[in-house]
């Protein structure tokens, strides 16, 4: 569920500038990917490991007219699904304007996968995103969410700032509304993050706190598979 660690995701964890490093490879046509491991999966606020440890990985493939595709995996658990996988399969395209080309947009179809699963709760989603200086605002929307016949909006901004070379803060909130939300948490809600990214010996990490506005009613704490508490989340990635 949104993961795509791609150039996007690989920049802001090494803590490089969003309006400089994200698109720059880009230019020319190339493969890239990334593996990383982190203490807790998390997707908009929510656990998809129930708390633990996950791999994962990602590779992409840009073409210099500005369309890339890719794919990602992680580990998951979900006690009431037989799958233990989730794979992304995504397809976009990117582009600049301004004057000097100072603002970056890209548009993206992605797939969600549970190989394994008895019942099929794959969906199709859609996201427009853009980007200034260190800001990235982005609009993602299904029409089908789990495959539940049901629509979920999803409206984020994430802002990095390198603080010295190599070393960033990096802040995010993101606010999930519509039928989807209620479908799973019988309300929207917002979640959102405020970390410190760095860059050491080619590998990047990344130190977070993420929490949730969900009512107490709704927030599960324990070792569950849709753990949602406030937690500590930690990342190290490596790009190539």
């Amino acid at each position: 569920m949104y993961k795509k660690l791609n150039k996007k995701r690989i920049a802001q964890v090494v803590g490089l500038s969003l309006s400089t490093a994200l698109f720059a490879p880009l230019a020319q046509a190339e493969f890239s990917g990334e593996i990383s491991v982190t203490n807790d999966y998390r997707f908009r606020g929510v656990s998809q490991t129930a708390g633990d440890f996950a791999v994962q990985g990602g590779l992409d493939y840009s073409l210099e007219n500005g369309l890339f595709f890719g794919a990602w995996a992680s580990n998951v658990d979900k006690d009431s699904y037989d799958a233990d996988v989730e794979v992304d399969i995504y397809a976009g395209y990117w582009g600049a304007f301004g004057a000097d080309e100072e603002w970056e947009y890209d548009v993206t179809l992605t797939y969600y996968s549970y190989p394994g699963q008895d019942e099929n709760t794959g969906y199709l989603e859609a996201n427009v995103g853009l980007y200034y200086g260190g800001f990235h605002l982005a609009q993602w929307y299904t029409n089908d969410y789990a495959n539940a016949d049901v629509s979920l909006n999803y409206t984020e901004l994430n802002y990095s700032y390198e603080i010295f070379e190599n070393w960033s803060i990096d802040a995010h909130v993101g606010y999930s509304y519509g039928d989807g939300a209620d479908y799973d948490w019988g309300e929207d809600y917002v979640d959102y993050s405020i970390g410190v990214s760095t860059e050491l010996g080619g590998i990047g990490l990344s130190l977070a706190w993420l929490d949730t506005n969900l009512s107490d009613d709704n927030i599960i704490d324990s070792k569950d598979p849709w753990r949602n508490d406030g937690t500590v989340l930690a990342t190290a990635s490596y790009a190539f």
